[in-house]
Parts: structure tokens; sequence; C-alpha cells
């Protein structure tokens, strides 16, 4: 390994070889800002060179190793490094080929730099730098001056060619000469080259000194470090063979999304959390890759991923899984943006996929775990799914034996304590009540299944005349101000988000503050939009009353249509107790709600604590205040010694009973 001092021109001049983009590299990805800062080099270097400042501009290393090939071709000189720079400057070659007038000049550019003339018939050879496969088509036609398909625009390698080809036009009618940045200023730029020797010197392994580089602006990711590691190890032909059989498909399934894929692939392996796939975190993720994988067969490994990848893109919405119910339950879960249960989803969907589970039995799991995370998304709880939901994948066998794989569910579910309880009932009311639905990130969608609930046919999110619809209008006029009564400010403030307050119409235009009267007839010949009907219509007037009323029967109607939980788990305690620590209202979710005496509802007492209730202007712990009333009903026992949650009840339910 002998570092060496070329000029970049003369190196791409080189007939004897052709620059090979190995599989396992990352595709190209420099974005127009680094073009940008190249292009600006160029000019520079130009510039100087043409005011008799000697000038060279040092462009970085290219790390390479030599293979040969048949014979009348030229050699591979596989890149570890450089790939970005010697694609980037290819594509300037290119452009500048292609806006300048000079013909000649232009040939020498194609046939010296861009094309390799002792390479036979018509082999990649010809072209001079040979990409990976998801750039190739692109390349290949801008070298061969081919029109481009649709899908080859959306690659970098077009999109840079375009900026070049637009700057040096824009440069040229400036008055400048085009050819001068060729030679003087591209011409002018040197690399360091290093040409590795494996065969000769173990030491100088490809694998694991392509590790240790970053190509200039972007860091290896996760997927580049892992498609190395399987690839890089294997002969070329092998690496062809692995990369178009597998890693091909994977990338192609999975749209830039590969990274993630194999954090969720090691979580759904090991069924426990990693670090997120961010760029602080590939590094530590690849090492934990090679542990947990160090042994396997590459092959098996790629056709596992391959595999996964699969149903990765079924739950990402990529691709349908040929069952349109399944389909509706992952996009439902994806546009609640419960990403976190990728690991899970997979392991999942493969016992459905292999005949473990009937589609019924899958369509009940996954509407389980739909309402888990509805109920959670409506109080804004999703500390610790993403450390929690990966373990989940431990529970499949267990749903897969289970008779009522539906309940089983909801029985894990109900499990989890804390931060990633099962919102009971009392919880989900109480909060749905008091929240301001208008401003939840999801309403609409709530709405809608609310509405798919109601008519079996759920509106289209998509649809620009769905509106959200405040009846009480968000701007008071002079007539509303009437309706609501002296008390409009603090009606208004209070109540104008409610869910009890909105709903959703198809309509054109925005009914404002409109009175009350013409907003019905909207809502009633409204394209048979139910929700917009339900609980409205029948009312004469809109005003505080109607909007509790209203968004009492919504609640209702949600907690036992929308997201219904078995009935023993509706009032179920699921905060995490802590030992022989008593009752807490906190953890029973009752702070500042009324809680009756169970024999004599005339005695009520108000919440105001963790452990305290208000009773007659004074401030009691329950056990105390029971006695306190049995005394004055002249029932009290023989120890006067009372536990309170036997004897009071929230709703009509007992507070001993919501353990």
């Amino acid at each position: 390994m002998t570092p060496l001092k070329q000029n970049l021109l003369e190196i791409l001049s080189n007939h004897n070889v052709t620059f090979f983009i190995p599989p396992y590299q990352r595709n190209y990805e420099w974005t127009t800002e680094q073009c940008d800062v190249f292009l600006d080099d160029v000019e520079k270097t130009c510039e100087a060179n043409l005011i008799g400042k000697v000038s060279e501009h040092f462009f970085g290393s290219i790390t390479y190793f030599r293979t040969s090939t048949a014979f009348g071709q030229p050699d591979k000189l596989v890149l570890i490094d450089g790939q970005q720079r010697i694609t980037t400057t290819m594509l300037f070659l290119a452009a500048l080929r292609d806006i300048i007038d000079d013909k000649a000049l232009a040939t020498i550019i194609d046939s010296n730099y861009l094309k390799n003339n002792n390479a036979q018939g018509d082999s990649e050879y010809k072209i001079k730098l040979k990409q990976v496969e998801t750039d190739w088509e692109a390349y290949r036609r801008i070298i061969l001056r081919e029109d481009q398909e649709v899908t080859d625009k959306r690659t970098a390698v077009y999109s840079n060619y375009t900026f070049f080809w637009n700057k040096l036009g824009q440069y040229r009618d400036r008055g400048h000469d085009v050819k001068a940045l060729l030679e003087y200023g591209l011409n002018k730029f040197c690399v360091i080259t290093i040409e590795l020797q494996p065969d000769q010197n173990p030491w100088e392994n490809p694998q694991e000194i392509f590790e240790s580089m970053n190509s200039l602006g972007k860091p290896l990711s996760l997927s580049d470090l892992v498609r190395n590691y399987l690839l890089l190890g294997q002969d070329a032909d092998t690496q062809r063979k692995l990369y178009e059989k597998y890693w091909l498909n994977i990338e192609k399934l999975l749209h830039g999304r590969v990274s993630g894929f194999i954090r969720d692939y090691m979580q759904a392996r090991e069924k426990r959390s990693f670090y997120k796939a961010t760029e602080a975190n590939y590094k530590a993720l690849y090492g934990a890759f090679k542990n947990i994988f160090a042994g396997m067969n590459t092959e098996e490994l790629l056709k596992d991923l391959n595999e996964s990848a699969k149903i990765y893109a079924w739950c990402i919405g990529n691709t349908k899984t040929g069952s349109e119910v399944i389909d509706a339950c992952l996009g439902d879960l994806n546009r609640i943006n419960v990403t976190t249960a990728y690991s899970f989803l997979m392991v999942f969907l493969k016992s459905w996929k292999e005949g473990k589970l009937t589609e019924q039995e899958t369509v009940d799991i996954l509407r389980a775990f739909r309402v888990y995370c509805l109920r959670r998304r409506l109080l804004g709880i999703t500390q610790g799914e993403n450390k929690s939901f990966p373990t989940f994948a431990g529970w499949i066998q267990d749903l897969v034996l289970a008779p009522d794989k539906k309940m089983r569910m909801f029985e894990r579910l109900a499990k989890q304590e804390s931060n990633l309880r099962l919102p009971n009932d009392i919880e989900i009311s109480r909060h749905m009540a008091s929240m301001n639905f208008a401003n939840f990130g999801y309403s609409k969608f709530y709405l809608a299944l609310m509405e798919e609930s109601i008519t079996k046919s759920r509106p289209n999110l998509a649809d620009k005349r769905l509106q959200l619809e405040h009846i009480m209008p968000q701007t008071l006029n002079e007539e509303w101000q009437k309706t609501l009564g002296e008390n409009y400010k603090a009606i208004h403030q209070e109540f104008v988000g409610n869910i009890g307050n909105l709903t959703l119409i198809r309509h054109n235009q925005e009914l404002g503050n409109k009175p009350f009267v013409e907003k019905k007839k909207v809502y009633e010949s409204d394209e048979g939009l139910q929700i917009a009907r339900k609980n409205i219509i029948n009312q004469s007037t809109w005003n505080e009353k109607a909007i509790r009323d209203r968004a009492e029967a919504t609640i209702k109607y949600m907690l036992e249509n929308v997201f219904p939980i078995p009935e023993e788990m509706r009032h179920i305690n699921n905060f995490k107790l802590k030992e022989n620590h008593g009752l807490s209202f906190q953890e029973l979710q009752l702070i500042g709600l009324d809680i009756e005496f169970i024999d004599d509802p005339s005695f009520t007492a108000k919440v105001v604590d963790d452990k305290q209730v208000e009773f007659e202007g004074k401030k009691w712990k329950l056990s105390p205040l029971t006695r306190e009333i049995q005394i004055r009903r002249g029932k009290v026992n023989k120890s006067g010694a009372y536990q309170g949650a036997q004897y009071w009840a929230y709703d009509g339910i007992r507070l001993a009973d919501i353990i």
C-alpha cells in the first residue's frame, strides 16, 4: 500500500483500466450543494492559473484494488474510496462535453475520459466508470447521450448532470471560456491514489479498509456498512450474484428505508430494542449486527433479509399483503405513526404468511393492537414504546396457541403498566371531555373512524372538501353571542375545541359563523355524513348544554364502537402500583372528579389530590371520612375502622373494584 500523488485527468484517461463501483458500495448520493462546491473549486483553480498563479487543487484520495479481466479487456480498478468524487467528475465532464461548441474537444472528452476505446464490443467496459446497479441505467444513458426514462430522472446522477449542464451554460452565457475550466481548472486537480494488493499483503484487507473510510460528504449509513459486510468478502462474481438476487430487491422494496429496516430486523430477531437508526448510532448498530449474525452463512442471511423486507414493505405501506382488511389495519397504524411496532409486526405477519394464523385471527389481533394504540394516542402517551414494542415479538407463540386470540392479545396489553398502560374507559372519557380535540393531530381521522363505524364507509381524508367543522364557530358574531347567553365568552373559550362541538362535513365552502339553523340545513343535505347529523340536527339551539350532551354521547359511542375493550378491562387500574402504598387517586385518575358514598349517594366528595377529598369544605382522607359518615348514619361498626375504597364509588363503580 503505497500512496501516490497523481493528476486526476491522467488517471481517468488511462485506457488500460475501467473504474468499477462494486455492488457493496452505496448509491451515488452527492447533492447539488456539494456539486456547487466542486464547481466553485474548478472555477477558482481556473482563475488562478489564468492570471499566472500556478495552482493545484487537492481532491482527496482514491483507494482501489485491481482485478484482471478477460483477455483484451481493460483491468478493473475496484473502488474502495472515491466513488462519489469520481462520479461527480465524470458527470461534470459529460455536461462539459454536451455544452461546448468545440466539437473536436467534445470528442476528446468523450473518448479519453468517459469511454474506453480499448474495450472490445459493447461490453460494460466501454464506459469508463461502471456504476452500481441502481444508478447504472441513468449514468449509461448520460454517457451514451440517450433519452432518460422517467425513473432515471429521479436519481442523483441525472440531477447533478443537469445541474452542471445548466451552470456551465450560464458560465458560457456570461462570456467566459468554458474550455478553460477543463484546461486550467479540472486539469490541475490532483489526488492521492492508494492501490491495495490483498493477494500479496493480507493486511491490506479491502473490507477492513472500506469500513474505516467515509466518502466526502455523508458518512456511511447502517445500510452501507451491512451491505459491505455481507458482500465485500466475496469474489466479484459472487458479489454480483448476491447483490442482484437479494440486496437490490431489498433496496427496491424499501426505497431509502433500508437502515431502519435493518435495525427493526435486529429487534425482531433479538426481541429487544436497539438504538434508533440515525447517523449518530450507525456504527454502534453495525457492531451489534456483526455480533448477532457472526458465523451465519452469508447467502442464508441475505435470503432471510430479503424475505423479511417483503413483510417490512407491508408494514410501512410500500406494498400490499393481498388482504384488504390487514392492509387497512396496517394503514391505520401508520396514520397514527406507530412506527415503533414494525419489528413486532414483522414477526407477527410472518406467522400469518407461514399459515400459523388465519386471516381473521390476524385481523383480530391487529384490531386489538390498533385499539391499544388509538387510546394511547388520544392521551399522548407514547413513552417507552420504542423500547417495549420490540419485546412484544415474544408473544407470538402464545398468541398462535391461544383459543381466543383477540382476547389473549387484550390480556397481554392490559398487563402493561404505567406509561405503557392500556388506558381504561374512565381515563379516556375524562380526558376526551376536557381536551381541545380540534388541536389533536388526528382529530379528523378519529371522527372518520366514528363515521365508518356508523355507516360502514370511511370518508376519504384526502378529499379537499372534507372539513373539520366547528358547530359553534371559532369567531362569534352578535347572533351567536345571543344564542350562547351572557356567559358567551367563557362558554366559547371552554367549548369551541371540545369534541361535542366538532364534526366532519363534506362541503365546498366554509360555514364560518352562519346561524345554527342554516348550518343544520347543510348537515342534513350533506353527502351522507352521518356524523354531521348525529345528536346535532335534532337540537333546536346550540349552546353549552347541547355541546356537553353531544360530547358525552360521542365519547360513549367511541368507547363502545370505535376503540372498545373487553368489559372486564374497562375500569381496570393499570398504573404500576407500589406495594402497601394505599389508595392513590392519581393512579385511579380521579383527581378533580366527584365520588359518592355507595349506601347513600346524597353524600358526595370531590377528589382534590392523590390522598384527599373535600367534603363540606374540609379535606379528609377517605377512611376517616367514611367513619364520620357512618357515625352520622348511626351505622358505625364495632372496630370503628374502615377501608374507604370499599364504601365509595365513581360513576357507579366501587373504587376498590377499579383495581
